[in-house]
């Protein structure tokens, strides 16, 4: 039977380990949340100072607690087994603290242990109870380890599946974006295209019909050969609109240079009566398929816009490749020029060929007046 003694000391070991179990579920919490914290963050409630302090305190309160365990407990049967109170505060040092701290609570669980080795068993059993401890020691250290660096693993492994995530959903914004950009810049290409290409063809047709019901009284066979001319020029448009929707754009240089195909341009211009002339400055060298189509639609424009607005009697082309950075394309007629050049900006035909120069890094200059006609220049790198 126990004594009265032996029953307060129940009592008082009962408490002391109920006191024991609170303060580690205290220690597990911080631990805890230090191991589910994002590397470098805690939780909003604690700072940096306070969950070292909380740890520090809570470490030392175990301490404490399994020395006075210890010192209560006068049975050597249940004092061999206390050795296992002194583990929890190493697992949560590796958690909480830095080394430093881990090998001082080591250094004092030890401590602990070999004071109560030598209370109850002499100088004779330290070196078997350091030993034993040591091994605990060593397999609540590398046990720990492992544990925090698995959860801190599998909590890097959850942010970075958040931040897939959600780079993921940015990316789908961005092709949603890039998608509706395209779409947006494919309707302005076709926009120019079919302004640029149906724009002339309709113009010249014009003037040729209008040349032709002009001379048919007077001159029937000049009469009949405009018509022709119309009709030529009528089945080269409908040409290029079939090339255009077969292939969502107008290819009007291929296996054609670029020389060749504003002559063409130039031959059509004068077969409707408009004196025209070109001329090629520099020697003639390659350029970039875009470039070549640029400088044919701005041949078109500058030849369309003196038939259908300046009412010119002479359109000069000239293409200069002297500059060794850029070539360079001048349209000038003698026709009625605007009063003010800020009143040709707004037309589709120079605002989808200033779009078609940006994209080049080109530019796009306009000079005119009442009594100076209209010129067109574009400059585009070589």
């Amino acid at each position: 039977m126990l004594t009265v003694s032996s029953s307060s000391q129940v009592i008082w070991l009962l408490g002391a380990g109920l006191l024991y179990i609170l303060i580690s579920l205290y220690a597990i919490r911080d631990a805890i949340g230090a191991m589910l914290s994002p590397k470098g963050s805690l939780p909003a409630r604690l700072t940096a100072p306070q969950v070292r302090a909380r740890a520090v305190f809570s470490i030392i309160a175990q301490l404490g607690l399994a020395l006075w365990i210890y010192s209560v407990c006068d049975n050597p049967q249940v004092s061999s087994m206390l050795w296992l109170i002194l583990l929890p505060p190493v697992g949560h040092s590796v958690i909480l603290l830095r080394w430093p701290g881990i090998t001082l609570v080591c250094l004092a669980s030890m401590g602990i242990l070999l004071v109560n080795a030598l209370r109850c068993y002499g100088t004779w059993f330290v070196p078997y109870a350091t030993l034993e401890f040591t091994f605990a020691l060593l397999f609540t250290l590398v046990f720990s380890l492992l544990a925090v660096s698995s959860e801190k693993s599998r909590h890097e492994v959850l942010c970075l599946a958040g931040a897939l995530t959600e780079a993921n959903r940015q990316l789908r914004e961005y092709a949603i974006q890039a998608e509706e950009l395209a779409a947006t810049r494919e309707r302005n290409r076709l926009a120019r295209e079919i302004h640029d290409s149906l724009g002339h063809f309709l113009t010249v047709i014009n003037v040729q019909i209008e040349a032709a019901l002009s001379l048919e009284p007077s001159d029937p066979a000049r009469s009949r050969h405009a018509l022709m001319q119309a009709q030529r020029l009528t089945q080269e448009g409908l040409q290029e609109i079939r090339c255009s929707v077969a292939a969502l754009r107008s290819l009007p240089l291929d296996h054609k240079p670029l020389v060749e195909a504003l002559r063409q341009l130039v031959e059509d211009s004068r077969a409707t009566g408009l004196s025209t002339e070109m001329e090629i400055l520099g020697a003639i060298r390659p350029n970039s398929p875009q470039a070549g189509l640029t400088f044919y639609r701005a041949a078109q424009e500058g030849l369309t816009n003196a038939h259908k607005h300046g009412a010119a009697t002479h359109v000069h082309l000239t293409l200069d490749y002297r500059s060794a950075s850029l070539i360079k394309l001048t349209i000038k007629d003698n026709g009625k020029g605007a009063t003010n050049p800020l009143d040709t900006a707004h037309g589709f035909g120079l605002l989808g060929l200033r779009e078609r120069a940006l994209l080049l890094g080109g530019e796009v200059r306009i000079q005119t007046s009442p009594q100076g006609g209209f010129t067109l220049e574009l400059e585009v790198p070589a």
